[in-house]
């Protein structure tokens, strides 16, 4: 019997698509069955969850709050002062208020009422202490007086509802001792641990009220109850949440189920399960139960609890899921359970999650309950979905598949060619993925015939389905997942026909396909690494940052707390001397606070490109050794610390301990630098003194803070090598430098030009040299101690910004902790490297290696350094900007400007930078012994400051707290003529009113953020009518752009906010002098 290719095709791909069909939708009912009735039992027992969480924190919450209110001193003095025999009401006056206070100041809780019973049933049984929040609306209680008129809560008698409130009972203690046994039920006795629940109280449909009983423990006996408190509060938060239907069916109710006893726990011969005792089942099945709140019907569906309100009570058995629940043992009791197909108390047929909720208070179960239709809705859809597709695969493979499979026969040999052809594209041109045949002409049957294999037929149909037009919007290109066939296993064969050469060629087109997708899984694999890498990179800079905000909180807020807390002490103060001793600490900490916030802006700057300059020029190393001891001294001496700063040779010291060793009593050779330069202090360099200082002087006083008392802190300064050849000398250092050292970030690429002289009221000049002919000399400076070193796993990243040590030594240490953040961003900028080396427990060693330009060596000599820090002066004035564009001079001297004064160099003393605390220079020497000044040409001479009391100043203030303050300070310097105005519109009008009376002010202090016109409009009007006398900036931007302007807009000195009196001083003495006769002005 002969039965063609096609039939048997056609045959077998039937029967083995209905076998396979009938195997899959059984799997498919079978699996998706328990699928959806594990994802219905587990949606209801999630919301079950959720909700009995809800109901357990509110009720955690309300006795933590109760808890809270029983602690307060006042309640526990009154009770203490009641046993003690005062009984009076005035013994309870002032708890009352703490009480209506203590209620009043919870947003989320509303608390209504409160009484204090006794401990020992002495005094009122009914209270000892009634007390009602105030500011409550009126609530009317479920029930009235004799005469029909409604009881409002908070009535005497009857407002205080007695439903919510335990008749308390006293006996003597069981055990024998000197107590006293209370029992708010015959067998619910109060204790330690207890908090008892009252109610809910039903007011109306959406309101009810609870009560919960606490035992006042005395504040300083954790065993000694002193008294009972019952507090009563709304009960909203646990209606809310049982009333709410988030994530809950068109049907589904949530329920919540209690014992029918007032304290909502079930009776002993009834009880659940505990950790030492087995559950009752008998005497739970008759335990009468009730909705603790009353159930809504949905809209539009009827109710399946027969209208059951909440005071009417059924046994648990009639609800078998909560009976259930119950009956279960201690270590499943916090367990949640569900059944899809059970009924409730009415016998509704019902699916419901059940559970009860994790509360010592009440012992409620928890319900979550939806009719079985619905829950068993996807369930009714799956078996639709299924048979459907049954039924219409059939009728579609009967229809499909004899035609199919007499075509499928012949296009074999050209599915090996179009095989052939996917590994070898013809030359004309590859194929492109996202071609499609709308692009080409319409082809004939022919000419696809033409195409060989299995490709070019199903080509031709496709395109006679589709529409033939080019613009059409039909079916579009899917993404297709991309697999690798595997490989065909090739059997041996006598015979090469059409199958043994396509598996031939599918073998060899997989083979390629593999070697392509492994070349693509490596650079996914690579890609990955780096993605992980850049997304742990940001995690950790994120949790640097997090921990960094953290810290500079507390740092700022600790000045704040000083001043608020001063202030308010000297507000209660009269005596005077402790009011100047108060704001001592109050300027104290202000300043401190300045600092900070000035530590945080420089670091900021110090971010961006180009936002810090090098200011590079002649200076002597002994300078700095100077400056450190100076800086230092007073702080050395309160921790008796060893300190010294020593030039030492390079090849004569070990790599560490140096300067902490013993001193010899042979004095040691002068360190020397290279041949032709002599001893290392007698050196002139180039370079930026001011960064190298600032680096310095933050590696010390970070040393020094570690550093216990009497132990020893030592800076070494020595030469190192000296570049020979042009080009970087970041690359001989690090190839000298030892593998073991840490190192850090490479160096940025900020400019190092040198930097505009903002340095207050001295100015310096020097000659410049060609830089280019000077030798390059490696220095390195390392900063020792024996302190208690740098953790191992922290040395790679206490470089990195927003990175300190552990909190421990954060908390104890305070600190922004961007100091060695900001001196390594400045050896960078050096083109130098800063590297620590550390032994836990033994000390740290910082090495800050730079180059610098040899000048020439310098006699010794006696002068010091007067060396600007970090910190932005506070008076700039028209010299001072007029030396910002002047060029150096060529006779290479230092001149120092004749205007500065003490409190300007006091002012311009080097300050750390990243440091809570600001460590200055110790005070300069008084004035009488100071050098006098001279008056420069074109200013208004100086006397003495005793005549400033005739001067007339204008103050143009637009904050009333600033102008307080400078009308203080201008008293404190004997000025008392002064005009006060609010913006510079006011201003303008008053210079100009007092000019046309013939009147004239000495001085003007102009504010620069003022409304209507700010102060630089106003300074130029005021200049455009003819006004000389001084006009003094007053703003708190004191960056040299706003210096700049309000220079040119015609003032004649800038004082930056906060406003420092030494500098209010100076100004009054350069300007606002007025000579009382012309042949003292000649004279001096």
């Amino acid at each position: 019997m002969r039965i063609p290719i096609a039939v048997q095709l056609g045959l077998l791909v039937l029967v083995t698509a209905l076998v396979g069909l009938a195997v899959l939708s059984i799997a498919t009912w079978v699996n998706n069955y328990n699928f959806v009735v594990d994802v219905q039992s587990e949606g209801l027992e999630l919301v079950a969850q959720i909700k009995a969480s809800q109901i357990a924190s509110n009720l955690k919450l309300l006795e933590s709050t109760c808890k809270t209110i029983v602690t307060r001193l006042l309640i526990q003095g009154a009770l203490g002062r009641f046993y003690n025999g005062n009984s009076s009401d005035a013994n309870w006056t002032s708890s009352v208020t703490d009480v209506q206070s203590a209620m009043g100041s919870n947003n989320y809780l509303d608390l209504y009422q409160a009484i204090v019973f006794s401990r020992n049933g002495q005094g009122n049984r009914h209270g000892l202490l009634n007390v009602t929040a105030k500011d409550i609306v009126d609530i009317p209680l479920p029930y009235t007086y004799a005469n029909g008129t409604a009881v409002m809560l908070g009535d005497e008698g009857l407002g205080y509802p007695p439903a919510l409130y335990p008749d308390l009972t006293y006996s003597a203690a069981s055990d024998g001792s000197n107590t006293t046994d209370v029992y708010a039920f015959s067998d619910y006795k109060l204790g330690l641990d207890t908090a008892l629940l009252l109610g809910p109280l039903r007011i109306n449909s959406s309101f009810s009220l609870i009560s919960v009983t606490v035992p006042i423990i005395n504040n300083t006996s954790a065993t000694d109850i002193i008294g009972y408190m019952t507090v009563v509060a709304s009960a909203a938060s646990l209606q809310t949440t049982i009333n709410s239907r988030d994530g809950m069916g068109n049907t589904a109710q949530v329920l919540l189920l209690g014992p029918s006893r007032a304290e909502n726990r079930f009776a002993p011969d009834g009880y659940p399960a505990t950790a030492t005792s087995a559950p009752d089942v008998e005497g739970l099945s008759r335990a009468e139960v009730h909705y603790v709140f009353e159930p809504t019907p949905l809209p539009g569906h009827s109710s399946r609890h027969g209208g059951n309100l909440s005071m009417n009570s059924f046994a648990l058995s009639r609800y078998p899921l909560a009976w259930k629940l119950m009956s279960r043992p201690w270590a499943l009791s916090n367990d949640s359970i569900s059944d899809l197909s059970t009924r409730n108390e009415h016998g509704y047929q019902v699916a419901v999650g059940a559970i009860r909720p994790k509360t010592q208070m009440a012992q409620w179960i928890l319900l979550v309950e939806e009719t079985q239709a619905e829950a068993f809705a996807p369930i009714n859809k799956l078996r639709k979905i299924i048979l459907a597709c049954v039924f219409g695969t059939i009728g579609f493979i009967l229809l499909i598949v004899p035609p199919l499979a007499h075509l499928a026969v012949a296009p074999i040999r050209r599915l090996s060619d179009a095989t052939r052809k996917s590994i070898e594209p013809p030359s004309s041109g590859p194929y492109t993925v996202g071609s499609t045949d709308a692009e080409t002409e319409p082809r004939t049957f022919d000419d696809h015939m033409d195409e060989k294999g299995f490709v070019a037929w199903v080509k031709h149909f496709r395109r006679k389905d589709r529409p033939n037009s080019a613009h059409s919007n039909g079916s579009r290109n899917h993404a297709r997942t991309f697999q690798i066939p595997g490989r065909v296993k090739e059997r041996k064969h006598v015979v090469t026909d059409e199958l043994t050469e396509l598996t031939s060629t599918f073998n060899e087109m997989s083979d390629e396909l593999s070697i392509q997708y492994n070349r693509l899984e490596e650079r996914v694999a690579e890609r990955t690494r780096e993605l992980e890498a850049a997304k742990l990179a940001a995690e950790t800079a994120n949790e640097s940052k997090t921990l960094f905000i953290a810290n500079i909180s507390h740092e700022l807020k600790t000045p704040l707390n000083g001043i608020l807390g001063m202030c308010a002490v000297c507000m209660g103060e009269d005596d005077l001397p402790r009011i100047k001793k108060s704001l001592q600490v109050v300027y104290k900490s202000g300043d401190l606070l300045l600092h900070l916030l000035n530590d945080l802006l420089t670091f900021s700057k110090n971010q961006v490109d180009q936002a810090i300059r090098l200011e590079e020029r002649e200076f002597r190393l002994s300078d700095i050794r100077s400056q450190l001891a100076v800086i230092f001294q007073n702080q050395v001496q309160e921790k008796q610390i060893d300190f010294n700063v020593n030039f030492v040779t390079g090849d004569t010291l070990s790599p560490k301990g140096d300067a902490l060793q013993e001193k010899s009593f042979l004095p040691p050779p002068p360190a020397l630098g290279p041949p032709g330069t002599g001893r290392l202090k007698d050196m002139v360099l180039w370079g930026d003194q001011h960064r190298i200082l600032q680096v310095l002087i933050n590696l010390v006083s970070n040393s020094l803070k570690f550093t216990p008392e009497h132990g020893k802190v030592g800076v070494r300064i020595k030469y190192v090598w000296e570049v020979e050849t042009p080009g970087s000398p970041r690359t001989s250092m690090q190839d000298s430098r030892r593998n073991s050292r840490l190192r850090s970030r490479p160096p940025s690429h900020a400019s190092s030009q040198p930097r505009e002289p903002m340095d207050g009221l001295v100015q310096e000049e020097y000659h410049t040299p060609v830089l280019s002919q000077l030798r390059t000399l490696i220095f390195q400076f390392e900063v020792e101690d024996n302190g208690p070193g740098v953790a191992p796993h922290l040395q790679k990243r206490v470089f990195e910004p927003f990175v300190q040590g552990d909190l421990g030594l954060n908390r104890k240490y305070g600190g922004t902790g961007l100091g060695l953040s900001i001196c390594a961003q400045l050896s960078r900028l050096m083109n130098g490297t800063i590297t620590l080396e550390s032994e836990q427990g033994k000390g740290a060693l910082f090495t800050l290696e730079i180059p610098l330009k040899f000048v020439k060596e310098a006699a010794p000599s006696t002068r010091s350094s007067s060396i600007a820090g970090s910190r932005t002066p506070s008076v700039f004035s028209l010299d001072d900007l007029a030396g910002l564009a002047r060029p150096p001079s060529n006779n290479g001297s230092v001149r120092s400007d004749p205007l500065t004064s003490n409190f300007e160099k006091q002012d311009l003393q080097p300050r750390l930078v990243g440091l809570s605390q600001p460590f200055f220079t110790p005070t300069p020497s008084s004035p009488s012994s100071s050098t006098p000044r001279v008056t420069p040409e074109g200013a208004k001479p100086e006397v003495e400051d005793n005549t400033s009391g005739k001067v007339r100043v204008l103050v143009a203030e637009d904050n009333v707290v600033n102008q307080e303050v400078v009308l203080r300070m201008l008293r404190l310097e004997e000025v008392y003529d002064v005009t006060v105005v609010k913006d510079g519109q006011e201003a303008y009008d008053t210079v100009k009113a007092n000019m046309e009376e013939g009147k004239v002010f000495d001085l003007i202090f102009m504010d620069i953020q003022m409304p209507n016109l700010d102060g630089l409009q106003s300074t130029r009007l005021i200049r455009g009518m003819g006004y000389s006398a001084p006009i003094v900036a007053l703003s708190a931007f004191s960056e040299e752009s706003n210096i700049k302007d309000c220079m040119d807009s015609g003032m004649d000195m800038f004082i930056s906010k906060p406003i420092r009196r030494p500098a209010l001083k100076h100004v009054l003495n350069k300007f606002a002098t007025i000579p009382e006769e012309p042949e003292n002005v000649q004279d001096s």
